[in-house]
């Protein structure tokens, strides 16, 4: 009898630890972004981390240190190999993701990605912060406000343009070429007395490869040059340097995505003249919330509350909740707080 109660207390003892051990392990969360260490993605990081610690998940970010597809595809490789639980990805290349994705899945694991809603067969879902179509449109509608305030626009026709830039963070990024493929179609249909001088230009990943290309466009072009959109969030403060450095603040007129703390300054000063975004902390919350959402078998729908951030629209695989930032000066970027 006493063998009996002793192993008893053993086997509870067992199932004790197994059941700590269970409750105790945690859903990894890998957020794979297309270049670590610029203040875009240092920022999404603040979200991964808070969503870290308010849902009690092992959530982090990471990415390569240039932004090309190769290094992206293969990181993804290596979290397919570990069997985390959920990977996250800001593309560089979505096409080149494919298969690993669908390995990844095969495998069991979520595959989430943002900035990418155009590429969704062999993911799960795409979370986006922003209506991309509208986002598209705004940089545009910005140039011909200043072509207005300044008095210009009525200089401009079809046979007399002003010329436009745009700079994207490469040839391959979905969401950047998705935005500048609606720009142009826009400009065309509403404006058409802009005229893209050139095909838009990789740079937007860099400050220093923005500016250079600027220059080079300024001296190119002359005053046919008029106006650059930049879609990656560097885009417009190189552009901003390469106008500030060359006096011409009233001259070209700078629009595109930046975080508002970088961008500031340069609104101040004219360098830009009005910026967009969404926060990449939202984005990086609202990803890691969805992949636990996903993990714990809740069904994704129309209404589903993201806290802080609102209810999500659904379409086809394509999860919105509409956060975008409007920067017509620099104290309306200040307020933003980032």
């Amino acid at each position: 009898m006493k063998w009996f109660w002793f192993l008893l207390v053993v086997v509870l003892g067992v199932v004790s630890l197994v059941g700590v051990s269970f409750a105790q392990e945690k859903y990894e969360i890998a957020v794979v972004v297309k270049i670590a260490g610029i203040p875009w993605f240092n920022r999404m990081a603040e979200g991964v981390d808070q969503a870290a610690k308010e849902l009690g998940v092992n959530a982090y970010l990471i990415g390569p240190s240039t932004a090309d597809p190769a290094p992206q595809v293969q990181m993804v490789e290596d979290l397919v190999t570990r069997g985390v639980d959920a990977i996250c990805v800001v593309p560089n290349d979505a096409k080149a993701l494919v298969p690993v994705f669908t390995r990844a899945r095969e495998k069991g694991i979520v595959v989430l990605t943002h900035e990418s809603p155009f590429e969704t067969e062999a993911i799960d879902w795409d979370v986006e912060t922003i209506d991309s179509v509208q986002y598209g449109k705004n940089p545009v509608d910005a140039i011909v406000r200043e072509l207005e305030e300044s008095g210009e626009i009525s200089k401009y026709s079809p046979e007399n343009p002003a010329g436009f830039v745009m700079l994207v963070g490469s040839l391959t990024v979905p969401l950047h070429n998705f935005w500048a493929d609606v720009a142009l179609e826009y400009a065309k249909e509403k404006y058409p007395f802009l005229k893209e001088l050139t095909s838009r230009l990789p740079t937007a990943e860099s400050v220093e490869a923005s500016r250079a290309a600027v220059l080079d466009l300024m001296t190119t072009y002359g005053e046919q040059f008029k106006a650059v959109i930049g879609w990656g969030s560097l885009g417009p403060i190189g552009a901003a340097q390469a106008v500030a450095e060359k006096g011409m603040e009233n001259k070209v007129i700078v629009v595109g995505s930046a975080i508002p703390s970088t961008v500031a300054p340069y609104l101040a000063t004219g360098a830009v003249d009005w910026a967009q975004l969404w926060d990449p902390k939202d984005a990086g919350y609202a990803m890691v919330y969805i992949a636990k959402q996903i993990l714990d078998g809740k069904e994704i729908k129309p209404g589903l509350e993201i806290p802080s951030l609102g209810t999500i629209d659904v379409q086809d695989k394509v999860i919105i909740v509409n956060q975008t930032k409007i920067m017509g000066n620099a104290e309306a970027a200040e307020k933003l707080g980032f």
